[in-house]
């Protein structure tokens, strides 16, 4: 305010000794009309003064307010950027766990497909000797399939020859039987010719 007063002073002095002035001739002071004007001139300086400071004033408020706004704002401003400054490390924190718990994942994935794989290996294995075993019991199998047809070949023979024995028996034995036959009748032919003899000889004995 004490700038403002200075400048309308100046203004004031400037008009009362300016162009306008009438120095006094026979004691008559001829600068009162001028004088007057320039107490109007003040005047609206002041007012138009006033009314400047008044919006200086009000400027000054509200840049105050304005200030104090884009204070506010900043420290909003500032504690967003805290914020997400946080939820950045939150995030950076979160990828991380997700990339360890990624990498403990992979990691037991891996090891379960080795445990499978094992599994696996050692069904193969236990399939192979399975086969291994089928193959040799297959061997033996055809061995003995070989020896039983042989013997089955033998058996065969020894049943022909069994066959021809048992007809060449039964065939001596109806030999036999004939010639038994025989013998009972040429036995049978003695004991009549006997029995004749003996009847013929006690004939001539009487």
């Amino acid at each position: 305010m004490m700038k403002y007063k200075k400048t309308i002073a100046t203004i004031a002095i400037a008009a009362a000794f300016g162009t306008g002035i009438v120095l006094a001739d026979n004691n008559t002071w001829q600068g009162s009309p001028n004088l007057s004007h320039t107490r109007s001139i003040i005047d609206q300086l002041g007012d138009k003064l006033t009314a400047q400071s008044n919006k200086i004033t009000s400027l000054s408020t509200q840049t105050t307010t304005a200030q104090n706004q884009l204070t506010d704002a900043q420290n909003n401003v500032s504690n967003m950027q805290s914020q997400l400054t946080s939820l950045q490390n939150q995030l950076t924190q979160a990828k991380d766990q997700l990339t360890q718990a990624n990498n403990q994942k992979q990691q037991e994935l891996q090891q379960k497909q080795q445990e499978i794989q094992q599994k696996i290996d050692e069904i193969n294995q236990k399939i192979a000797e399975g086969n291994q075993k089928v193959a040799d019991k297959q061997k033996e199998l055809d061995g003995v399939q070989s020896q039983l047809s042989e013997a089955n070949n033998k058996a065969s023979q020894l049943q022909n020859q069994l066959n021809d024995a048992q007809q060449k028996l039964n065939e001596a034995n109806n030999k036999n039987s004939d010639l038994q036959k025989q013998l009972d009748n040429a036995l049978q032919d003695a004991k009549d010719t006997e029995a004749h003899a003996q009847s013929v000889l006690n004939a001539h004995q009487q």
